[in-house]
């Protein structure tokens, strides 16, 4: 029978690590335990490919924590964050709970209380829809010359964004379209823009306005275009 360890020096190495380990949970044992108030960032996860959050997000949680002295005096956001998983989740407004099973904390914290215990989200269903391009004009034409049709090419865009807003979309905006001191038409290629920052130009993305300057009536000025 063998009593002495092949590896004497791993033996020696696996005591003092778990003499260290004890002692430290001694410590924390014997440490004053003490509560605190942190907020944290939140995280939605698995969002419906489909879908997309229209409704404002929280951006931090309160937390209610508790646990040894030193531990809560040393945490900061970037050790805690509440998951909120949307698995599963259908079109419409819903109040999502958040259960302390939610929360990251370290090791040696607790989770006492979460505020609010409920986020409120409303996802929409994203869709497309063509949506006519209102041009936009800027300056004043030479003297003696007015603004006359506006027109352009293409006349409507593709837009996709959530069905709701493309359903309220009346039009979408150029980039504005310089008439200053011209005496004839103008004819300029301008992008197209999404009027909500959860819409998106699908195609295309620039069109051409074409704007006729034709001679003026009395006041000039009148063409002025805002």
């Amino acid at each position: 029978m063998r009593l002495v360890p092949r590896s004497p020096g791993n033996l020696f190495l696996a005591i003092v690590l778990a003499c260290l380990v004890w002692y430290a949970t001694a410590l924390d044992r014997r440490e004053r335990i003490s509560e605190r108030q942190v907020d944290t960032a939140v995280t939605l996860v698995n969002v419906p490919v489909e879908m997309v959050i229209t409704s404002e997000v929280p951006r931090f949680l309160s937390l209610r924590v508790r646990g040894p002295l030193s531990r809560l005096r040393s945490l900061d956001q970037a050790q805690t964050g509440v998951v909120i998983d949307l698995r599963g989740a259908t079109e419409g407004e819903r109040d999502f709970a958040v259960e302390t099973r939610n929360v990251i904390v370290p090791t040696g914290v607790e989770v006492l209380a979460v505020s609010p215990s409920q986020v409120p989200l409303r996802l929409e269903r994203m869709g497309r829809r063509r949506v006519p391009v209102k041009p936009r004009v800027s300056g004043e034409p030479a003297a003696g010359m007015v603004i006359g049709a506006i027109a352009t090419e293409p006349m409507t865009v593709m837009v996709s964004g959530p069905r709701l807003q493309l359903e309220r979309l009346q039009a979408v905006p150029t980039d504005p379209v310089s008439v200053d001191g011209a005496d004839a038409a103008v004819d300029a290629l301008v992008a197209v823009r999404a009027p909500q920052p959860l819409m998106r130009i699908v195609e295309p993305l620039a069109v051409h306005v074409i704007v006729q300057i034709t001679p003026g009536r009395g006041d000039s000025r009148s063409g002025r275009r805002r």
